[in-house]
């Protein structure tokens, strides 16, 4: 079975964790004959280098390679490996990838919903989604809501949830208290939210919560973790002495380190502007058994539940956001009780042996037909 994934790049996104931890997961299981193309030179998690597989980096941008050019070296590519099955990782792969499919021979998979934003029916985004639904033999959603949103025809829609790779969080040397030194953190407890900062997050929410907090009790220290356009802005937001207690620590690569000391995580978005898939930040908590207070809109309904693993809110309202917080926070036989299930709905639900296996189990069925 050879496997080729394409993705326009390797970012610090949903999607490309996703793909890597499926690449580890397929690894583990035995599976190395795979290829990975990524048509600009992007790569943010370094872990993918360490995968078994060909990576192959065509660097359009730098390159300065037009459509054309761009076209050839991926019919080279995937004509040199021979690939049996083509998966896409991105709507921008598909505009690249469905013209290859209609002159050759392989199994098609689109793997790009990943949030629940509907595409605009008037848009080159919604006739490559089109195109590639026609195509494809399945397109693969990592929630049912995501699924919905796209219009994916039913016979050829799947939803397979994120896995989580429990390699990622066995570290037996590692120091809470020394890295909350490291990172200036010195209070009892530590809130963060994980989240680009961009329209799509809503960020000014966990912050006018925290202010609320801060006000009341200065046990707390409440972590960014993001990079984006929106970080000066919401810098400003903010007063020099709650700087004592917000910090910005910009885009990690570290997650696990984070979530390691954190008590509570957030994830405030903009409904209005983006509608999340199965967010990798809800998992990797739930993984660590961090509860999650989240905007209860898109996926995010298929992996929280309130008062069981943590708790949904309203957008946009940072009144309810810091009572929950201070309600997890006050009570420490609910958090460990919201703790336990966090950790058992990654393990039946989004565990990466799941994942990976019900991928191989797909490849098979397309293999065999």
């Amino acid at each position: 079975m050879k496997i080729t994934f394409v993705l326009d790049t390797f970012g610090g996104g949903g999607k490309e964790r996703r793909c890597l931890q499926l690449l580890q997961g397929l690894n583990k299981q035995g599976y190395t004959d795979i290829q990975i193309i990524i048509v600009n030179n992007d790569v943010a998690y370094e872990e993918l280098y360490l995968v078994d597989a060909q990576l192959h980096i065509i660097d359009r941008k730098k390159r300065g390679l037009n459509i054309l050019q761009t076209f050839i070296i991926l019919y080279y590519l995937l004509r040199k490996f021979n690939s049996d099955i083509v998966q896409v990782w991105g709507v921008f792969s598909t505009f690249f990838i469905n013209p290859i499919r209609c002159i050759m021979r392989f199994k098609y998979i689109g793997s790009y919903v990943a949030n629940c934003n509907k595409p605009k029916k008037f848009s080159i985004e919604n006739f490559n989604i089109r195109l590639n639904s026609l195509l494809s033999n399945y397109v693969i959603g990592n929630s049912e809501a995501g699924i919905k949103a796209y219009s994916i025809p039913r016979r050829k829609a799947k939803v397979i949830y994120n896995g989580f790779n429990e390699e990622r969080y066995i570290n037996n040397d590692f120091n809470k208290v020394k890295f909350k030194e490291d990172i200036g953190v010195s209070s009892t407890y530590v809130v963060s939210m994980i989240a680009r900062l961009d329209a799509n997050k809503d960020q000014e929410t966990f912050i006018l919560a925290a202010k609320e907090i801060i006000r009341k009790r200065k046990d707390v220290t409440f972590l960014i973790i993001g990079g984006g356009p929106n970080l000066e802005y919401l810098q400003t937001l903010i007063t020099e002495f709650e700087s004592l207690y917000i910090y910005f620590l910009g885009f990690r690569s570290d997650v696990e380190n984070i979530l390691s000391i954190t008590d509570v995580s957030v994830l405030c978005t903009n409904p209005s502007k983006h509608k999340e898939g199965v967010s990798n930040a809800i998992m990797e908590s739930f993984a660590f058994g961090v509860p999650v207070i989240a905007t209860n809109d898109g996926g995010t309904p298929e992996i929280v539940e309130t008062d069981v693993n943590g708790f949904l809110i309203e957008e946009h309202n940072s009144q309810i956001l810091s009572e929950r917080i201070c309600e997890i926070l006050n009570n420490e036989k609910l958090k460990i009780k919201l703790s336990h299930a966090a950790k058992s709905t990654i393990k039946t639900k989004f565990s990466l042996n799941n994942m990976t296996t019900q991928y191989v189990d797909m490849y098979n069925l397309l293999l065999d037909k």
